[in-house]
């Protein structure tokens, strides 16, 4: 479970620190204070797991030459079948293959990364990715291709010792994280990078920290908006419906706790309409079978959520564990359907080594945890985080709620989504002034 965060130019985020992580997670503030930011850098970095060596060719005299170190880049998919860089890409409005990155390929089937005419003052300005060697009589998957070119923006060190000074940001030393005992991220992708008050060459890249156990990089979902709308791809689906724990008895088990006025209907999981290569979820009953989709967006939404979270929970383990990053849990949802389908989330991971990350704007996603953590053992509670995030001038500030003090916030400070001094008509605000008369 990851446990610490680092930041270094990442997006808005020019620093910053989350300390003493939980099991769940809970971000919370205003737009534009750090929340979606933090869920891609976990996914960038929770999606970092195909094995590379690093080998730098153009780092200053001094440091020393073709310094090499053992790393890993981003792998093709993640849980879901998805490409991770194409995948955020596409979710800010651009071309999900980028044509920009310098990157070539070697005749070893390596990529060589030229910078210098992205950031002429860079201390990452050449370097290559090499593939290792693949055992005998093995056929080599860990080769780049041409597609890769357009991929991979990425590469993880960690637990290594000796890495150039240059590469290193001065807020990691200040906040005493260090390589041998953390996961460091180098993301150069121009759109990721926070790209003002620019003064040191290592500005000009993204790189975080992480303390703790990272997930299994192929045990990564970063569900949002666009997840919600879209089917499953065939490498999942066709995946999950091949195992042997019965995936969709489960999601139908799952699905009726949620949408209790279902109960009696069959779930499928099928091909998408008009010939589209992927599946998605049915529902059959004795006048016929209708797509998810046509239930409306909630129904949608609670649907592939919990076939997503089913289906991590029966292949993670402790040497293999999950991480699920949640935008906006309340998208499209009751109220009254949204605390069913946050119950059956907790259950599903309650027990499974799955790491949760959600931010959220919605008084009942939080009102919810409040009720939730009343009825759960001590131990577990603490387990449950709350972070009411600021970014001011690019520096990210996190206020920590841990446990049954996530309900004391709201009773000592009113609306935790709001900032001091902010006003607005809040229910929450008309709630705490009838209790109180």
């Amino acid at each position: 479970m990851i446990k610490r965060l680092v930041v270094h130019r990442f997006r808005g985020i020019r620093e910053g620190v989350l300390d003493d992580l939980g099991k769940i997670n809970l971000l919370i503030g205003p737009n534009n204070s750090g929340k979606t930011a933090i869920l891609e850098m976990l996914y960038l970095g929770g999606t970092s797991g195909r094995p590379v060596q690093l080998i730098l060719d153009d780092v200053p005299a001094e440091e020393g030459e073709n310094l090499a170190f053992q790393a890993t880049t981003s792998v093709r998919f993640d849980f879901l079948g998805l490409e991770p860089l194409p995948r955020l890409r596409s979710r800010h409005g651009y071309r999900g293959q980028s044509q920009e990155i310098p990157v070539i390929l070697t005749d070893e089937g390596g990529l060589a990364v030229n910078l210098k005419a992205l950031f002429s003052e860079s201390p990452l300005r050449a370097f290559r990715l090499g593939t290792p060697l693949p055992e005998w009589g093995v056929k080599d998957k860990t080769r780049f291709f041409k597609k890769d070119l357009t991929t991979v923006a990425l590469f993880s060190l960690q637990n290594q010792e000796g890495l150039p000074a240059s590469l290193i940001p001065p807020k990691f030393p200040e906040a005493g994280i260090r390589l041998e005992n953390s996961r460091w991220h180098y993301l150069w992708d121009p759109r990721w990078i926070h790209r003002w008050h620019r003064k040191d060459p290592i500005d000009s890249l993204a790189i975080w920290a992480e303390e703790g156990q990272p997930p299994a990089s192929d045990k990564v979902v970063f569900f949002d908006f666009h997840t919600a709308n879209r089917h499953f791809t065939l490498r999942f689906a066709q995946w999950a419906k091949n195992q042997r724990w019965n995936w969709i008895a489960k999601i139908q088990e799952h699905l009726m706790h949620v949408f209790p006025d279902m109960k009696g209907m069959i779930v499928e999981v099928d091909d998408a309409p008009d010939r589209q290569r992927e599946e998605t979820g049915y529902l059959r009953s004795s006048e016929g079978r209708l797509p998810i989709d046509q239930f409306g967006d909630g129904a949608r939404h609670a649907f592939k959520v919990l076939a997503t979270l089913i289906a991590m929970c029966e292949i993670v383990d402790d040497e293999h564990p999950g991480l699920f990053l949640w935008e906006d849990p309340e998208l499209f949802m009751h109220p009254a359907t949204l605390g069913r389908l946050l119950n059956e989330v907790t259950k599903l991971v309650r027990d499974r080594p799955i790491q949760v990350f959600m931010s959220t704007q919605s008084l009942e996603v939080l009102a919810w945890f409040v009720k939730y953590l009343e009825n759960i053992p001590d131990e577990e509670a603490q387990q449950v985080r709350a972070f009411r995030l600021d970014l001011k001038e690019g520096r990210l500030h996190a206020h920590k709620f841990a446990g049954r003090g996530i309900g004391s916030w709201f009773r000592l400070f009113g609306d935790p989504r709001l900032s001091a001094g902010e006003e607005m008509a809040s229910p929450l605000y008309y709630l705490l002034m009838s209790e109180e008369e």
